[in-house]
């Protein structure tokens, strides 16, 4: 704790420090890469060895994929990749599909940055006093009424949406390269989060990774691995196209857009810290989820049930089409069944963290809401008129309908 006084000088202490902390604040806005970076490659390798892949295991997954990507287009109707070409899974390293990762995800989080910290560039570009009251205005600052509900002092209030600008491109660095360092601990594909299609025509998959699967679950890693590609190409195909890589976008930016920093968070954050000792400074970003709350309101509620229709409308069709062709090729392959189902159970710290700032719900019970619709599809009108779910965005069904899936047939004329 800080020796400082609080009490009676307090305003004027938390004035100093929030423009001590502005002028620290790195320059220029947006999304700050080389720190996300940087805690991915870190989390991703741990304390385990981080192989490279055999190079036979390329050849395998290589081959393996041309089959599945040539039945994911004779069930679905769709081109697997907008290039015509067929894709195929490539095997990687923990740190590599992590890098990777960051990589393809690159539009939307220079989005959510922007959505959370217009105001950066303004709070730490040097210009200005830093004792001004102003604001930005921004989807990333304290709100009015939550500055009222706290009584601060206007100036003080007006440091802290700026420091709050500021900081969150940060904080949110952060969030993203953690979550991602630790996904790269568990990932077996790219859409494990399905944040943004992969770019191109490669899909990175986690050998080391899938062999732990393969191993803790007794099955046979060809037919892991053949599930494993039909899975991800089927995604690969769905998030590809156009209309659905924006609308999901769309939604994951709305969603962020609404977080903003806990005004009471920020304030007992600093005025327990102590400018002086570096250590003390650092816990004020050891936990970014503390100095977030998201707003909750009718809009907020809106998104999230778009998102979740979204997703579980993409994962249920991914799950029915994964087992129409691994029937066809594999077999009985419950107990893939069962380890897929049990991986989302026991979800890890990096999809806890993706799932809350995205606003993804990545858990089983999801994935059963979008089998049930798929599943009631079928009941009514059979596989031609399911083919018609991502023909164009007007075709994704709505919350509602993705409960009753006879309003989305009757939406479509199709009964």
């Amino acid at each position: 704790m800080s020796d400082h006084p609080v009490e009676g000088g307090g305003d004027d202490f938390l004035t100093k420090m929030l423009g001590d902390l502005l002028r620290l604040m790195p320059s220029g806005s947006g999304f700050q890469w080389p720190l996300a970076y940087q805690l991915a490659a870190s989390a991703a390798v741990g304390d385990e060895p981080d192989p490279n892949p055999d190079p036979r295991e390329r050849i395998r997954l290589e081959e393996l994929s041309g089959v599945a990507a040539m039945h994911v287009a004779d069930v679905t109707g769709m081109q697997p990749s907008p290039s015509g070409q067929a894709p195929r899974l490539v095997p990687t390293s923990r740190s590599e599909w992590a890098h990777r990762t960051l990589d393809s995800w690159r539009p939307v989080l220079d989005r959510l940055s922007a959505g959370h910290g217009g105001a950066a560039g303004a709070a730490s570009g040097g210009g200005g006093d830093v004792g001004g009251a102003g604001g930005s205005g921004g989807p990333g600052d304290i709100s009015p009424e939550q500055l009222a509900e706290q009584g601060l002092d206007p100036k003080v209030a007006g440091l802290l949406n700026r420091w709050a600008g500021a900081v969150m491109p940060m904080m949110i660095a952060m969030q993203v390269g953690s979550a991602v360092g630790h996904l790269a601990q568990r990932a077996l594909g790219h859409y494990d989060v399905p944040v943004a299609p992969a770019k191109g025509d490669e899909i990175l998959a986690v050998s080391s990774n899938m062999a732990a699967v393969a191993e803790d679950w007794s099955l046979r890693p060809d037919d892991l691995a053949l599930w494993l590609c039909t899975h991800e190409i089927v995604l690969h195909a769905v998030l590809s196209r156009p209309h659905v890589a924006a609308r999901l976008a769309d939604l994951i930016v709305a969603h962020a857009e609404h977080v903003r920093p806990d005004p009471g968070a920020l304030q007992q954050l600093m005025t327990g810290a102590d400018p002086g000792d570096v250590s003390s400074m650092m816990d004020l970003f050891s936990d970014p989820a503390a100095l977030q709350s998201s707003v909750d309101s009718d809009e907020v509620r809106q998104v999230r049930a778009q998102l979740d229709a979204l997703t579980a409308t993409i994962a249920g069709y991914a799950e029915h089409v994964t087992a129409t062709i691994a029937t066809r090729l594999i077999g009985p392959h419950a107990s893939i069944n069962e380890a897929m189902r049990r991986r989302r159970v026991g979800r890890g710290a990096g999809e806890r963290v993706a799932e809350e700032l995205f606003g993804l719900r990545l858990d089983q019970e999801n994935v059963d809401r979008g089998a049930r619709f798929v599943a009631g599809v079928l009941e009514r009108s059979g596989d031609t008129e399911l083919a018609r779910l991502f023909v164009a965005e007007e075709t994704l069904p709505t919350p509602a309908e993705v409960d009753a899936p006879g309003l989305w047939l009757a939406r479509l004329e199709i009964v």
